[in-house]
């Protein structure tokens, strides 16, 4: 049961690789294809957090949890925004835009931690009941895809690799098996702790969200197809919650 359930989440987890193949497959990356990018990252990671994870930890664990989630995580994303550097010097690339490869790696955590109790879940719905941990993986795997365009879109932007921006996408789904594996070990000691973990996830996407990716994809003149991104990715997050 605990080897399917982390297969199961390693899966969903690699997912979020296939967005960063797809990002390598865009022959041109102007700024314009750039904001509506990150407009549709936010999107992405607005209904994620919002329909998801923040609606989730409410209906699991009550208000009080889902505020104390949703602040301690936007508060670590603060934090995590305070401590690294806006200038880049030592990096086994040229960098072409610091402040890119800051959003990606402000991204790139706030993925990270959303997915660890994305895997908790995947883990304990599957010791609980097999096929309900079957259906939070479909679910979990087709809006990866979304996420992990969202990590390598800035990376790509900043001069990295295709190798280097699609191993960092991949990487950030990783944490979902590692999570699957502790859920699913010992469902009565992580169960408890789900609901905030869902909620301190959501509060980080949205600190990202609302200081990074709407204020970055509204600073050069493309504000429309930012905006226009923005809804689509809500749109595909809604259909595919709807779907699976």
């Amino acid at each position: 049961m605990i080897l399917n359930a982390v297969l199961l989440s390693l899966i969903a987890g690699l997912a979020t690789g296939v967005g960063g193949l797809l990002v390598a497959l865009f022959p041109t990356f102007n700024m314009r294809t750039y904001d509506g990018l990150l407009g549709f990252a936010a999107g992405v990671m607005t209904a994620v957090a919002t329909l998801g994870l923040v609606h989730e930890a409410l209906t699991a664990g009550g208000i009080l949890i889902a505020i104390l989630g949703l602040v301690a995580g936007a508060a670590v994303l603060f934090a995590m925004d305070r401590w690294l550097p806006h200038e880049h010097e030592s990096l086994p690339f040229v960098c072409t835009d610091p402040g890119a490869y800051r959003r990606g790696l402000m991204l790139f955590a706030a993925m990270a931690l959303h997915n660890f109790p994305e895997g908790l879940a995947v883990g304990t719905a599957f010791a609980a009941q097999p096929r309900l941990g079957l259906l939070l993986t479909v679910a979990i795997t087709l809006h990866n895809i979304p996420e992990g365009i969202a990590v390598a879109g800035p990376f790509r932007a900043c001069g990295m690799s295709r190798r280097q921006y699609v191993g960092w996408a991949t990487l950030s789904g990783l944490a979902e098996p590692v999570a699957a594996f502790l859920g699913a070990g010992a469902v009565t000691l992580f169960a408890p702790a789900l609901p905030f973990s869902l909620a301190f996830a959501g509060g980080a996407m949205l600190y990202v969200v609302s200081d990074e990716l709407i204020p970055e994809s509204h600073s050069h003149g493309f504000e429309h197809e930012a905006t226009l991104g923005y809804l689509l990715g809500f749109v595909v997050l809604m259909v595919l919650m709807q779907i699976v």
